[in-house]
Order: C-alpha cells, then structure tokens, then sequence
C-alpha cells in the first residue's frame, strides 16, 4: 500500500514520540506548489509560538525536497563559481592518485580537477535546472574523492537536515563472531528477546548501510563504523549517534525507513527534515528566493582592496590561553571518574580496575582539537590538551604499578597538527618524530613560492625580538614565514635547510610523481618557537621553548597498545604513523563491515595538513601585498591564478564560510618509501580486528578490557592477532576484500553516487 500524504507537521525535536512509528510500509510523495513558501509559513507559525524558540522546526522529508528541487538558479553565476572553486581545488595534493590509484585502492578512479570543469561547462550550457542538484553534483564529485579534508559546505545542502528516528547498532555475539544490526534501543532496553535488522526498505540492511556510508570516510569500514551508534564518539561530538540516523550530505530518505527484523515483523519509521531556530528566513516565498537567502552571497569588495592585517590571525601566547582556560565550566562528556581530564573534553586518563587490571592505564585521546563551543573553549583546547597529558603522565610516575598503556583513539577526527608530535615526545622522548610530507605545487603554488623566495629576508624572517615576543610579529609577515611555500622554514628530511624555492636543493626541485608537481619532502621545524606558536600556538614538548623539560620514556613499547575503531584522521592519523613506524606499536581495531578480514586502524584521511580556503585566501592576499616581488613574466598568471582576489559568487551566507572549507594541503610520505605513494593510499591493516559486543558498544571500560586481554593475555581476535606481522607498505594486504564493485555485484560492498541518488529521488517524487 501507498501512504497518503501528510499535512505539514512542527514538532519539537526534543519530543521524540512525536516521530512515531506508523503502520504503512511505503514512502509518501508530496505534490506542493512553492514548497519553500509553504515551509516558510508553517516556520512563522512554529516560531510565532515562544515556547518553541528553542526548538527545531521538523517537517516531511518529501516537502524539504521537493523545496530544494525548487531552488532557482543562475547558471551563469553557477559556472562562474565552479571555475573560481577550481582554483583551490588546484591544492589538493592527491589529484594524480586518483585519477590512477594503485591496484589495491577499494574505490574507482576519479578527476577532480577535469569532473569541476566538466560541471563548469554544464553550467555555462544552462545545464541544471536548479542549485540543488548543481550543489548534489559538486558534492557527488567531491566526495568521490573520499578525503576528510577535501569538505565544503555547499550552499543549498545546509538549509535543511534529515533524521531518521532511530539509531543503528553493529554487535557481535563475543566481539569475535561475525556482528548483526540491530537498533540501538532495543540493546539499551536489556531485552534478551531482540531480533536483528537483516532489510531496510525491502533491500539488505548490511547493503544499505554500506551504500551509504561509502561517502563519508576513507576505508570502507570505517565509514561503516560512522553509520551506527559508537559511545567512543561522544567526547568528540557530544553523542553516540551514527550518521545513519543523522543523514550526512543532503541524501533524502525518504518520508519512511521500513525496517524489517529477522523474525519477519516489518515496522515503519517515520523520518523527519528539521530547521534550526533562526535559520530560515520567512520571507522566503518561492524555490528563487530559497537561493537568493542561502546561496547568494551579499555584494562585497574584492579581498585584494584590504591588508592581510584584516583576515589574518597573529600568534596567541599560551599564557594569554592559560588565563582564561577555568572561565567557562563546559559538560563532562568523558565516561566514568577519570584520573585526568581535559576540561575541553579532548583527552582522559584512567587506572582501570579490578585484579586482573591493576597494571593498566588507560590515555583516551578523543581530539587533537574540540572546537565546538558547546563543548570546550577554543581559544584554550591547545594549552588544555598539553596540560591534561602532562599531569597524566605525572600521575603515571606516582603510580609505578601501572605498567601498561592503552591508547584509546575511537572517535578522533584529528586536529591541531603539532600536538601529535608533542604527545609522541612525552611517550618517545629519545625518538625524533620523522613526519615528512609534500605539497602539490599547481601554477599558483610557484608563484607564491617564487615570490616568497624573492621577498628580503627582513621581511620574511621574524627578528630576535620578535622571537623572544611572537606576539610583536606583523600578520603579513606571519602569513609569509609560517606558509609551506616558504622554503626558508621548512626542513629536509634529514633537518638540514633547503637552499632555496627552486634548484637541486630547493623546497621545488621540481620533485615529479605521476606527472604531476610537488615540492621536496620536508619535515616541519619542531624547534622553531615562532614557527610553532604562530602555526599552532604551542611549544612542543622536548624542544626549545615553555616545554623543553622532559622525562624518561615511561612506557616500553611492547607494553602500549593502540585502540581504534576506524574513525582516526588527520592529526590521528599522524600521530598514529609516528607509534606504529617508528616505536613499533600494535593496534587493535573495532568493528567495521561483517567479514573476516584485515581493517585499518585509520579509517580517516591521512593526509597531513587540512588547508582553509581562508589560509589559501590570505596567502594569495599576502603575496598580492608583495607584489612588487612577483616575476613580471608571472603577473598575468598570478592575477587568473590565485585563489581569493576574486570572492566566491556562491556559497554558505557565512563570514566564517571559508574557514571551513578546506583542501588537503599535505601528503604525508612514510620514511624509506621510494614509490613516494601518499599513506592515503596505503592499506595498513591493524594487528588485530574484533567487533563490538553487547556490552562493548555501551561500555568503554569493558572494551579496554578486553584489549588489554588481547595485548597480554592472549586473547582472541575475529581477525589477526596482537603478534600478527601487518604490511604497512603498500604492498595491499587484505586487498582482496577492500575492493569496492562499481555495480551489478552481490559482494557486501557497493559504490553509488550521489548523483544516482539525486535521480532516484526525482523519480521517486514522481511517482
């Protein structure tokens, strides 16, 4: 049977019952002149309301799209925002390598740089019949490249947000044999009566929630991982909810999800779209105005007419952080009493308990930066995360019993990228963090290194009183010295000083990998104070500055372990390659998609640096305000080139919008690797995999036990083994089972594009 279609609703998000469960079995379609009019209007009533005002607005999914399909569209302005988006994109350093990846790469090829110009030209055409499906395109396309620091927040895929009413959860009988799904509420409830979840919307539950996890991490099981419920998330995010049921990019899912368990009983969910308070603008009467209030941006002078001064941040002192660090009390969100904690919610240290456990610590590390202002003050996270991990290791010297360490990393996205290397020195004090990375270096990337090589050093290189005072240093100069391009700055890989931009011992050599242009590998200068607390704000422990005392090394390396569950990027990432490569560490991993099979530890992008559009924005600002310095023969080329002398046409209606987009700017290149091949496209598998159980999907404390059983006291694996040797070289083990079918295949895994959705949903509305 059909659902008829339903009024539009209001409910309070916070009253769950009001997303009930209905007892029809098929999504609804809604047939709505101006839907975006008829949502401003229920939106006005809602809020007309006080009691609401701090509320979300929930309504159908099928009016929030058939409001969205409504969007107008400027073609024109459309066309012209894919070229100067394009620009950016030119930093991505990963644009070879996927569009030939290596054999054992589990996704299919793709051009970015040739698929925007491809999406430029349909624009130019009058293409796209609304900005909508212009915005599902781009983001088809960009997440195609499944790299957590390529991201932006196209306009017309923010105004609306979709929920599904319940939450997914992935369990194993033992955490050793092969997981089910199941929903979250049924396990809370204690029940011992509970049937999986084997389809959802008459189509294999593991499929679905494979399809459509594929867009949201690197490693395929990772992003299965994303999709269910984790209580390793909740310092990160403030909760355990997967993105199954917080539908991620836009993907409409219907007014309906019809779950069917396995002892044959079908329910349906109702799902919901919701607005937040403010966010909605009801004057909007039309699918035009839709875009005119979230898509075009108001009439601003060119970035090139102001200094740098305005949009670059200076130096903030870690005393400055320090003072205001116990102003604001924000929420616990770590489990239990810790031993320590981050009032940031960004790192807790444990003495498990219990006979068995009595040598155990346990350092959970959540964030290498929570900047969400509900949760930790990010003006301070920096100076309270070292804190936290030097009183953690303090309490460890006043615990000799405690001889053991687990490393809990679940849920961490990354963060801060120094503050990997000064964790790493607090547990390795006598290793030198080796990190090397390398950065694309597009037409407009050599004209800012060739223009930096050619600026006076007195302009350029901080003084050594701007040195002792790193606050005194000018934001034009900051820009200059701190950029990647600067070779002044950077280090070789064996600590010595390059020569200069370009040359045999130059930062651009040229070094050439897959046809394409980078600079030499270089390391960053740890022992540059300026450098640090200007990039970072901090000083890294063990190098000159506020941290140079150390300790001995309080841990040998067999008796640390690494846990994760997929969800380990970027800043993670880094910290996770230094214990791994260079101290030897083993890893544990939890759960994933329901096979046999090797899974990384790091799920999420490895790329080392996530660049603003904002920092590439006022770089190209910093050596416009040089431009005395700039080759004549390259002033044309600067002028088409350089990211941000002209604004974005489009885009979130946010000043901070371009400091949240971001490109990966920075490969990191593991040591003693003569292919060069970025680690994100490295198969790294962990030493051992296991799955979540009943009781581990809810207790973190029964999860470290069982790890800590498994690195010392034999216990057993779904897959592999602490002492199981891994190849973390390239050499793609397990990648018989990381390889992801394009179509027509009955493996668990399946590739499906956003576009192919979009389309699937225009059809669906039709019928």
């Amino acid at each position: 049977m059909r659902f008829e279609p339903l009024p539009l609703v209001a409910l309070a998000s916070a009253a769950s019952a009001a997303v009930s469960a209905s007892n029809s079995t098929t999504n609804g379609t809604t047939t709505i002149d101006e839907p975006c009019g008829v949502i401003s209007s229920a939106v006005a009533e809602f809020y007309s309301n006080d009691s609401n005002a701090e509320l979300n607005f929930e309504f159908l999914p099928s009016v929030a799209n058939a409001c969205l399909l409504s969007s107008g569209i400027d073609n024109e302005l459309a066309a012209d925002f894919v070229i100067e988006y394009k620009k950016y994109v030119e930093f991505l350093t990963t644009q070879a390598y996927l569009k030939d990846p290596p054999s054992d790469y589990p996704y299919p090829a793709v051009d970015i740089l040739g698929g925007l110009d491809s999406l430029a030209s349909k624009a130019a055409a009058g293409g796209f019949k609304s900005q909508y499906l212009l915005d599902i395109a781009l983001n088809d396309l960009i997440t195609s490249a499944h790299e957590g620091h390529l991201y932006t927040s196209f306009c017309s895929l923010q105004a609306i947000s979709y929920q599904r009413p319940f939450n997914l959860a992935s369990v194993s009988s033992d955490g050793v044999e092969l997981p089910k799904l199941y929903l979250l509420a049924d396990i809370l409830n204690n029940s011992t009566q509970i049937s999986d979840v084997v389809a959802i919307n008459g189509q294999n539950a593991t499929e679905v929630v494979e399809k459509e996890g594929l867009f949201q991490l690197m490693d395929p099981d990772a992003a299965y991982n994303y999709m269910t419920a984790s209580q390793g998330r909740v310092p990160g995010s403030g909760s355990n909810i997967g993105t199954f049921e917080a539908v991620r990019y836009n993907f409409f899912p219907g007014d309906y999800t019809n779950v069917t368990f396995s002892n044959g009983t079908t329910v349906p969910f109702e799902n919901f779209a919701y607005i937040p308070p403010g966010t909605w603008d009801t004057e909007i009467a039309n699918g035009d105005d839709f875009t005119k209030a979230f898509c075009i941006l108001p009439a601003q002078p060119s970035p090139t007419t102001s200094s740098a001064s305005s949009s670059t941040a200076t130096a903030t002192s870690s005393s400055a952080a320090t003072a205001s660090a116990t102003e604001t009390t924000y929420p616990d969100l770590f489990p239990y009493t810790p031993v320590v904690r981050d009032p940031n919610n960004q790192v807790a240290g444990y003495f498990l308990n219990g006979s068995d456990y009595e040598d155990t610590a346990v350092l959970w590390v959540s964030s290498f930066a929570q900047e969400d202002p509900r949760f930790a003050d990010p003006e301070t996270i920096t100076i309270s995360f070292q804190n936290a991990t030097r009183d953690f290791f303090a309490a460890l010297r006043d615990a000799p019993s405690r001889t053991k360490l687990i490393i809990d990393l679940s849920g961490n996205g990354g963060g801060n990228t120094l503050l990997p290397d000064d964790l790493f020195k607090r547990l390795f004090p006598d290793i030198e963090p080796y990190g090397a990375s390398r950065i694309r270096v597009p037409v407009a990337a050599d004209i800012i290194g060739q223009t930096i090589a050619a600026v006076p050093d007195s302009l350029v290189v901080p003084t050594a009183e701007e040195i002792a005072d790193p606050s005194t240093v000018s934001a034009q100069k900051i820009a200059l010295y701190t950029s990647f391009f600067n070779y002044r700055q950077q280090l070789t890989t064996e600590l010595t000083n390059f020569t200069g931009w370009s040359g045999k011992d130059g930062l651009f050599p040229p070094n050439v990998q897959k046809g394409d242009n980078f600079t030499a590998n270089y390391r960053p200068p740890l022992n540059d104070t300026v450098w640090d607390e200007s990039v970072d704000g901090l000083d890294v422990y063990g190098y000159p500055g506020a941290n140079s005392e150390t300790f001995p090394q309080p841990f040998p390396a067999e008796n640390i372990v690494i846990l994760t569950d997929g969800f380990c990027a970027s800043a993670c990432s880094i910290f996770a390659e230094l214990l791994t490569r260079q101290a030897g560490i083993k890893t544990v991993v939890v759960g994933g998609r329901p096979q046999n099979a090797p899974m990384q530890a790091i799920g999420g992008t490895k790329g080392s640096l996530a660049q603003p559009f904002a920092q590439i924005q006022q770089l190209s600002q910093a050596v416009y305000n040089a431009s005395e310095y700039i080759p004549s023969s390259l002033l044309e080329l600067a002028n088409s080139t350089l990211p941000g002398l002209n604004p974005l046409p489009l885009g979130a209606n946010s000043a901070t919008a371009l400091k949240s987009w971001s490109v990966n700017g920075a490969d990191n290149i593991p040591r003693g690797d003569d292919l060069q091949i970025p680690l994100q496209f490295v198969f790294e598998p962990a030493n051992c995999r296991i799955f979540y159980s009943e009781s581990t999907v809810l207790s973190p404390r029964d999860l470290w036990m069982q790890v800590a059983d498994i690195a010392w006291k034999e216990g057993k694996c779904a897959w592999g083994g602490i002492d199981t040797v891994v190849g973390n070289n390239g050499t793609g083990v397990g990648n018989s089972t990381q390889t992801v079918p394009t179509s027509g295949s009955s493996s668990n895994s399946v590739v499906v594009s956003l576009a192919v959705l979009a389309a699937a949903v225009v059809s669906m509305l039709m019928l």
